[in-house]
């Protein structure tokens, strides 16, 4: 016969509310939290995830909502959600959208709301004021990663991009290149403008003009990283260094130099973003920018949780973090 709640209760030695408030993530006295895990697992109790729903009205289910599948920082920090949420009782549901798609965003809002989740964590693209309102509404808070959307009122996790651009093009101006190609994404992304905001503010720190043609800001692809290196090796008076500031941005950079067999840092100095594997296997090993994945995705959930425990109820938190560089073998000083 399986085990109930009462049986839990009357081992550990405390009341059936506190292992009610327990098990639906309620703040218990620790040593009551340890006597009743250990009396949930000498039982091998399960919780009826179905009829706690029914009473509590909670899924214990967060909706991950994320642009594409096959976008490297989404598929990365997916791991690290879903490990955080499943330590505090969480399971994970996971969609994207199309991003160019106005109410790609709106639509999987909807549906996650319909399946009555209790939260949401999105990068979020085309999203709106009126979708937030809904979720709202309906008693879903949401977290933002990846980017802040100053225009909708939501807690956010990022990093400093405005500093780790900053830093990596000081590091090619501190070593001789005033030539600097920048690859980055779509204008109009507070990601995108931080990070050209970076890279213009070293420059005029050091007293450099910034040639407008030397940044190229399409959108976050390999293909775009690709093309934008095609531009920069044409010019006449072409770059002595590149930073391609996102994953694709990098490898679709990487694509061109391999085909091109152009030697680095010999013949060009490049920094790339977000792939330490691509930075590890090229030979040499590649100066590369570093997002603390991990941490962004335990962040969110901890600010979600406080949200949904009702245990924050204040005005919107951004949360920025320190990105780092991983100094590699590919960038050239020159005179």
């Amino acid at each position: 016969m399986s085990s109930t709640i009462k049986d839990v209760a009357k081992m550990a030695g405390v009341s059936i509310s506190t292992v009610s408030k327990f098990i639906n993530g309620g703040n218990v006295l620790e040593e009551n939290r340890q006597q009743i895990e250990n009396a949930i697992a000498a039982l091998n109790y399960q919780v009826n995830t179905v009829a706690r729903g029914m009473k509590t009205r909670k899924t214990m289910s967060v909706g991950v909502l994320i642009p594409s599948l096959s976008d490297y920082y989404g598929v990365s920090i997916l791991s690290f959600i879903d490990q955080e949420l499943y330590a505090n009782g969480y399971s994970m549901i996971i969609c994207d959208y199309n991003q160019g798609d106005p109410t790609g965003a709106s639509d999987k809002i909807n549906f996650l709301i319909n399946k009555q989740i209790d939260g949401i964590i999105m990068q979020p693209m085309n999203v709106r004021q009126e979708d937030i309102d809904r979720a709202t509404k309906a008693d879903v808070p949401i977290v933002f990663i990846d980017m802040e959307y100053p225009q909708v009122s939501c807690d956010s996790v990022t990093i400093d991009n405005v500093d780790i651009a900053y830093r990596i093009t000081k590091h090619l101006i501190d070593n001789g290149h005033k030539k600097i190609g920048f690859i980055g994404g779509t204008q109009g992304f507070n990601t995108t403008d931080d990070r050209v905001a970076g890279y213009r503010k070293a420059h005029e720190e050091a007293g450099l003009s910034v040639d407008p043609e030397l940044l190229y800001l399409e959108n976050v692809s390999e293909e775009s990283g690709y093309t934008a290196m095609v531009r920069f090796m044409q010019k006449k008076d072409r770059p002595t260094a590149v930073f391609a500031s996102g994953n694709d941005l990098t490898c679709g950079a990487v694509m061109y130099i391999n085909e091109k067999k152009i030697v680095i840092p010999d013949e060009l100095s490049f920094v790339g973003f977000e792939n330490q594997t691509i930075a590890h296997v090229y030979n040499p090993t590649l100066t590369i920018g570093i997002q603390p994945i991990r941490k962004i995705g335990q962040t969110a959930v901890r600010l979600l949780l406080e949200r949904m425990k009702e245990e924050y109820n204040g005005d919107p938190r951004n949360i920025r973090l320190k990105a780092v560089i991983d100094f590699g073998a590919s960038v050239k000083k020159i005179k």
